[in-house]
């Protein structure tokens, strides 16, 4: 599948991809990249569904987006790569490790989780976004204000305005039918589950947790525990989003890790 992407060249020996989450685009990930710019190259991704890639009409599933990422990976003549995901694009990088640890170096996820192990919750997630993905059709302006009041992102009512206002003004700019497809494609519900497959990462493995976020900090431990090279980091005072709400000190977790485990 063919991947929307902008390769910055820093001239550095490594390079990092970087995946949003729902609702975004590979712009909300700009901040971090210039973060980067001293220890890394950085491939900024388009996930199916968000500004430069399409996803209706279009017939995949979260294996074909892997491949689509190796794609890009042997287009740029790159070897191994490491690789940073944001809640969804933290199921993808999951998935893109599992499914082609050839191309990964080095593992970064924030917010994510491995799937839905059991069969009757992953059906009822699958009717959770399918339902989502008709309000999104339906009034896409009432989805995103129910969708900012969900429990998730209770943290952010103390975010600076001006970064929530930027947030909102993003999911504005989307497409509501192809964002709303992506649930239908690899949401939560739909994607196969990893929990057994991640026992077999070998590579190194940040794990970013918000300690407000219960859900994952809860999933972050199982993970950790599954995943023998996993070093799992609990952010205090965040919740889901963590380079959202405390910028700085997500930016400081991240740099020290990759230089640590590039020394």
């Amino acid at each position: 599948m063919k991947l929307n992407y902008e390769y910055l060249d820093h001239n550095q020996s490594q390079t990092i991809i970087l995946l949003h989450g729902f609702l975004s685009t590979s712009n909300s990930m700009k901040k971090i990249a210039e973060s980067l710019t001293d220890i890394r190259n950085v491939i900024l991704v388009d996930l199916p569904g968000f500004a430069g890639t399409k996803s209706v009409g279009i017939s995949y599933t979260m294996k074909d987006i892997a491949s689509g990422l190796d794609d890009i990976i042997n287009e740029l003549n790159l070897n191994r790569v490491d690789i940073f995901g944001y809640s969804m694009g933290g199921r993808v990088a999951l998935a893109f490790t599992v499914l082609q640890p050839d191309s990964v170096e080095l593992l970064i996820l924030e917010s994510a989780s491995a799937g839905i192990k059991d069969e009757a919750n992953r059906v009822n997630r699958q009717q959770i976004d399918k339902d989502r993905h008709d309000k999104m059709i339906e009034n896409y302006q009432m989805f995103l204000k129910d969708w900012q009041a969900l429990p998730l992102f209770n943290s952010q009512q103390h975010i600076d305005p001006d970064i929530l206002n930027q947030q909102q003004s993003e999911r504005q700019s989307l497409n509501p039918s192809e964002a709303a497809d992506s649930l239908l494609k690899y949401g939560t519900g739909v994607q196969d589950p990893y929990w057994d497959d991640i026992k077999s990462i070998y590579q190194p493995v940040l794990l970013m947790v918000g300690q407000e976020d219960e859900k994952f900090v809860s999933i972050g431990k199982t993970m950790s525990q599954l995943i023998k090279s996993a070093k799992l980091e609990i952010v205090e005072s965040c919740g889901h989003n963590i380079h959202l709400e405390s910028f700085d000190v997500f930016i400081k977790i991240l740099k020290a890790y990759l230089q640590e485990e590039n020394s």
